[in-house]
């Protein structure tokens, strides 16, 4: 037993010193790294290899916004029967594209055809009558004239084919009453479109102003997007507005058609219309209008790598200047005013034409001498 613990002991004791040994080889190693510093003959730190961004002030900025709405057909029409009726056919179905004037549905009219046809023996009657009225007529105009009539004779003539005549207009407007009828027991497309909407089959007893199909014009589309007043406004005033479709691509021939001039109640935006090219979006579906809103704000278009945080939410950029020892650097602070993609515009202590290191900036600090790359970063992106 005590020889065992004694192996054990004296293992523990040997790993452990090869273990101290190996941290103090590491220790070194990393301390001799730390307190080496790269010197140059004349005893200056090395000059760091950088890449700059000249700053260019400018007037402002344009800010993108984003707002997003949905694709609708020009015109959506939902049609039904003027009369009450059954449904004897309809003619299309969910998907079926049809031309302005094609007959969707009709009713069965069979009462509305035996009223024609009783209309139409009626003013046969009439006809008949009415062209005995006018000989009897000009009969007793001619023995009125030779004195073998009296005036009363000639009076009942006249007013016998008066009447005969009203009844004839009469029935002339009942058959154009039943003829108007039987048109409204047809549903014709009002424009070319397609039907995106099928409620009732044949058989089924309507009644008047019942929906039964809904078409949409596939001709034109729009895009409805809520935007709030100002940028409404600035979209009526001529902004640049650029539209992409449900897969992030950009619409092109996409035009402002009208601007609501009303606020909505709960979003508190305004109804901006867009007319679409054909084939560029399905309805329902989400387009994107992105505004380019202009922003009188005087400063400087940076990459975003050029900055970093200071106190008091600043930014910090770090400018090149000529130094004692060289070209060194300094920091001076920025305030972030509009952010995009990769690049930000900001305002601050710097001037036209001032370099600033584009990135690479957390191996800098202040009064660190630097030497400039060739290639420089363009600011504006």
């Amino acid at each position: 037993m005590r020889s065992s613990l004694k192996n054990f002991t004296s293992t523990g004791v040997a790993k452990t010193i090869g273990a101290l040994a190996i941290v103090g080889v590491i220790s070194s190693v990393a301390a001799i790294r730390l307190t080496a510093q790269p010197q140059t003959d004349d005893g200056l730190s090395r000059a760091l290899p950088v890449r700059t961004a000249e700053v260019v002030i400018e007037p402002g900025y344009h800010a993108r916004r984003s707002f997003t709405g949905r694709a609708v057909p020009g015109r959506i029409s939902r049609m039904a029967f003027e009369l009450g009726g059954s449904i004897e056919s309809i003619l299309v179905d969910l998907g079926s594209k049809v031309l302005a004037g094609d007959t969707l549905a009709s009713l069965d009219t069979a009462r509305l055809q035996a009223q024609k046809a009783q209309l139409l023996a009626e003013q046969e009657e009439v006809d008949a009558r009415l062209s005995l009225a006018e000989r009897t007529l000009t009969r007793a105009r001619e023995t009125y004239n030779q004195g073998h009539a009296s005036a009363q004779r000639l009076d009942e003539a006249e007013a016998q084919a008066i009447a005969l005549k009203a009844n004839k207009k009469r029935l002339e407007a009942a058959l154009s009453a039943l003829n108007v009828d039987l048109e409204k027991s047809k549903i014709t497309a009002p424009f070319a479109g397609v039907i995106t909407a099928r409620m009732l089959d044949e058989g089924t007893v309507v009644g008047a102003g019942t929906t039964i199909l809904e078409i949409s014009e596939n001709s034109r589309m729009e895009a409805h997007i809520g935007m709030p007043p100002e940028y409404a406004s600035a979209v009526s005033a001529g902004a640049p507005v650029e539209l992409r479709d449900g897969r992030r691509q950009v619409i092109s021939g996409a035009t402002v058609r009208s601007v609501v001039p009303s606020i909505e109640g709960q979003t508190r935006t305004m109804m901006v219309t867009f007319d679409l090219p054909t084939n560029s979006a399905a309805r329902g579906e989400l387009v994107t209008a992105v505004v380019e809103d202009w922003q009188e704000s005087e400063g400087t278009w940076l990459p975003l790598r050029a900055l970093s945080s200071d106190v008091r939410g600043l930014w910090r950029v770090y400018k090149v200047i000529d130094g004692a020892n060289g070209t060194q650097v300094r920091f001076e602070n920025v305030q972030i005013l509009y952010t995009e993609a990769n690049r930000v515009f900001v305002t601050g202590t710097i001037s036209n034409g001032d370099k600033v290191i584009a990135d690479g900036i957390e191996r800098l600090a202040p009064g660190q001498r630097v030497t400039i790359q060739p290639a420089t970063a363009d600011v504006r992106g």
